[in-house]
């Protein structure tokens, strides 16, 4: 596969995959598609940094593994496949299947929420996953997925808003819900909260995050305000805040409001 050396050097790492994924698809035979973390990678869906390589994973069905300098090949007797901004790329339920021999059970719930949420695209449906999971049978990462499974959500805008779900219902706290609608008295919208309590009118706010946001889910200075006068506690979660940060926070406000455990 040739590569333009100069794109290589000058592009930043989004842009190096592009280029690389480019050339792959115009050299590429019809039964060869785009795979496993590179086909993530092309659908969006989060993927730890260290898979994030400037390599391509491209698998043929019915011939022998791709070689090349960026790429790593691999073999199928079948797959289904789809295309993703002209690329052909194994059909995400699969790819779901694919990336459980790569990725740790967090990260994997985090990359089966962005296929269940319709934002930006829904990729992949709960029966989808199922009946993928299902037929991948014994084989290896198995065990992964069946434990992801009953752990994934719908509605999820973003892998941190995953990670905060898991911390506080790992330390027995209630699951809070996804992306829910706040509206004001007189029925008008006043935002969308990452992860809220409505019953207890708290809402948990992870800043720092844009994944695919609706605008109404940035809680600015305004919202915020709104959100105090109609009786809502605002939690803020940063990056550098720690899985403890964040329970001591949510159950701090959780008792204020009169949950016990």
């Amino acid at each position: 596969m040739r590569v333009p050396r100069e794109l290589l050097l000058e592009a930043d790492d989004d842009r190096r995959f592009e280029v690389l994924c480019d050339a792959y698809q115009q050299q590429m035979p019809r039964n060869w598609f785009f795979s496993g973390p590179t086909a993530a990678r092309l659908m969006g869906v989060p993927l730890p940094r260290r898979l994030e390589e400037l390599r391509v994973h491209v698998t043929a069905v019915g011939a022998f593994a791709p070689r090349g300098r960026y790429v790593i090949g691999h073999t199928a007797r079948a797959a289904e496949t789809t295309r993703v901004n002209g690329k052909r790329v194994r059909v995400p339920h699969e790819v779901f299947c694919e990336l459980a021999t790569v990725l740790g059970l967090d990260e994997l719930i985090a990359a089966g929420d962005r296929m269940l949420s319709e934002k930006p695209f829904l990729l992949a449906t709960r029966r989808h996953l199922e009946a993928a999971i299902a037929a991948h049978g014994s084989k290896r990462g198995a065990r992964t997925l069946r434990a992801t499974l009953p752990q994934l959500r719908e509605n999820v805008w973003s892998p941190r808003e995953t990670w905060v779900r898991l911390v506080l219902i790992r330390a027995g706290l209630p699951e809070p819900t996804h992306n829910h609608r706040i509206f004001g008295t007189d029925g008008r919208l006043v935002a969308i909260g990452d992860l809220v309590y409505e019953k207890l009118k708290i809402v948990i706010e992870y800043e720092g995050e844009r994944w695919h946001r609706d605008p109404w889910s940035v809680i600015d200075v305004d919202r915020y305000n709104k959100l105090t006068l109609l009786g809502w506690s605002v939690i803020k979660v940063r990056r550098d805040h720690t899985a403890a940060d964040v329970e001591r926070m949510v159950s701090d406000a959780l008792a204020l409001r009169g949950w016990q455990r």
